[in-house]
């Protein structure tokens, strides 16, 4: 104790006496050397205690305090507990060999290392044991997870000719040693999960395979998307783009450049369906065109409508038909209407020399007009007769 007396003594008295002090020494090796009682087995007071704060000072230190440090005994902010030095040249308090990156364990028992920083601001930064990473979450379930309330958006910025990419690479064999995948194997996926009150369901997502057997040269793909329909929770492919580019709507295999689902008697499940709206300004070769009244197609230069036709069928009995006489008969034909066209003909084989035609004689109504153009009469058998009328 009286060592330390004189030495501070004499550098009250002596401010600008240039020489080294040495506390329990008489040969200091530096300008200030403190040796431990004993470096094997020193004692709890073998040490140097830097002033301990509550809190930073109101009023920042000044250029004269630039470097000062100090003890903060409890986490004032995002600033955690522990030592700090005044750094003047950006008027702020530095952290001094804190520990950023913590040891902890989570609800689930995994060991993991935690950034103290962003804990203290209220989002968890974890890198568990097992090389999972977790933000927003101590216990991360997937490799890589994004957990908050609020905005969880990924943004990746290029500023260059290279533009950002998210890529997916998964590979046969080892990461060691890549090799092919096998057929027909998943290749990535972007999957979409939400809870359906009883547990977290996946409901659609993006996915791609291998369409067929891969080889060295050859990579055939296919890729899909996924949604679920309404009463379920098991997704359902909607659109397949096969390694040939047939593409299919609701159909696995599609065999055309466009393969669409087939219909059914219910509401909204028709293959293909125009919304009314304005015809081209111009012709367009290849346009197929809906204004609300009329179908086009302009297979060249000329838009030209698309036949429309309304069909009937029933089955008719005529009577016996004289020489050079005919008959008529009526059958009903929903929206047929004066002057529209129509085609008319027989199921199977009929009566020679009948012939006949047809024609629309009232709103809704054909009829059916069969001759005898033989030279004794004819009956004909009673049959079904297959109608069509255009618009």
């Amino acid at each position: 104790m009286n060592k330390i007396i004189t030495v501070f003594f004499v550098l009250c008295i002596s401010p600008y006496l240039y020489a080294q002090v040495g506390i329990g020494t008489t040969n200091p090796n530096s300008m200030l050397d403190i040796p431990a009682s004993n470096p094997a087995s020193p004692t709890i007071t073998d040490g140097i205690l830097i002033p301990r704060l509550d809190a930073f000072p109101d009023t920042d230190p000044g250029a004269a305090q630039d470097g000062m440090m100090i003890f903060l005994n409890s986490p004032v902010g995002t600033d955690d507990r522990g030592f700090y030095y005044w750094d003047h040249s950006v008027f702020r308090w530095r952290s001094i060999g804190a520990e950023e990156w913590k040891d902890g364990v989570n609800g689930s028992g995994d060991d993991y290392v935690y950034a103290t920083q962003a804990r203290l601001s209220g989002t968890d930064v974890v890198v568990t044991d097992d090389g999972r990473i977790g933000f927003g979450t101590d216990d991360p379930i997937e490799r890589f997870e994004f957990k908050g309330p609020g905005d969880n958006d990924l943004q990746i910025t290029s500023a260059n000719t290279n533009p950002p990419n998210f890529i997916l690479y998964n590979t046969g064999g080892t990461l060691a040693a890549p090799a092919l995948l096998g057929t027909n194997q998943e290749v990535g996926s972007l999957v979409i999960k939400t809870h359906d009150g009883a547990g977290v369901r996946e409901i659609g997502g993006f996915r791609f395979y291998m369409d067929g057997t891969p080889t060295t040269g050859s990579l055939p793909s296919r890729f899909t998307i996924s949604n679920t329909p309404n009463g379920s929770t098991s997704q359902v492919e909607r659109l397949i783009i096969r390694e040939n580019g047939n593409t299919g709507l609701s159909e696995s295999n599609p065999t055309a450049t466009l393969h669409l689902r087939r219909g059914t008697a219910s509401a909204n499940s028709a293959p293909l369906k125009f919304t009314a709206g304005t015809r081209l300004t111009t012709p367009e070769a290849g346009a197929m065109e809906y204004d609300g009244t009329e179908l086009y197609f302009t297979p060249g230069s000329m838009r030209q409508v698309v036949m429309r036709g309304l069909k009937g069928s029933t089955s008719i009995d005529f009577p016996s038909i004289p020489i050079n006489s005919a008959s008529d008969q009526n059958i009903t034909v929903s929206g047929a209407a004066l002057g529209d066209s129509c085609n008319c003909s027989p199921q199977g084989a009929i009566e020679t020399g009948v012939s006949w035609n047809c024609f629309v004689s009232a709103a809704n109504t054909v009829t059916i007009r069969v001759s005898n153009v033989r030279n004794a009469s004819i009956n004909p058998a009673p049959r079904t007769w297959n109608v069509t009328v255009f618009k």
